[in-house]
């Protein structure tokens, strides 16, 4: 098995990385169009813990773990016209969910169904 994963550019010119034949990058996306889409892979899955592991070029984003859309301090996926959708582990769910999961763990936090946000209380 190797260790590292290989850069390779398709017919396209999209740049792949590559790692025992899964898409695979720890640091930075695994997959990068020539249109500007990029995509954060682990061991095949998307996968990022600090951002969305999908931007595309015209301006949707997708939160996935483990290749699960997955986000708990906002919308997992974002559109480019503005619309949101909110999941938990795979798990299409109501902004609400995530608010409860907050206030479970001792956190405060609201959502606003106006601006389709969440609100987290400032710690003073």
């Amino acid at each position: 098995m190797k260790e590292q994963p290989e850069c390779r550019v398709n017919e396209y010119g999209d740049k792949e990385w590559w790692l025992n034949d899964k898409l695979h990058r720890e640091d930075g996306p695994a997959f990068e169009s020539t249109n500007g889409n990029k995509e954060w892979h682990l061991h095949g899955h998307h996968h990022r813990e600090d951002g969305p592991a999908v931007e595309r070029a015209n301006g949707t984003t997708e939160w996935c773990i483990n290749g699960k859309l997955h986000r708990e301090d906002g919308p997992a996926t974002e559109y480019s016209d503005g619309s949101k959708e909110w999941w938990l582990h795979g798990k299409l769910v109501h902004p609400e969910t995530l608010v409860d999961l907050h206030l479970s763990r001792g956190t405060f936090c609201y959502y606003n169904e106006q601006t389709d946000t969440l609100h987290f209380a400032e710690n003073t």
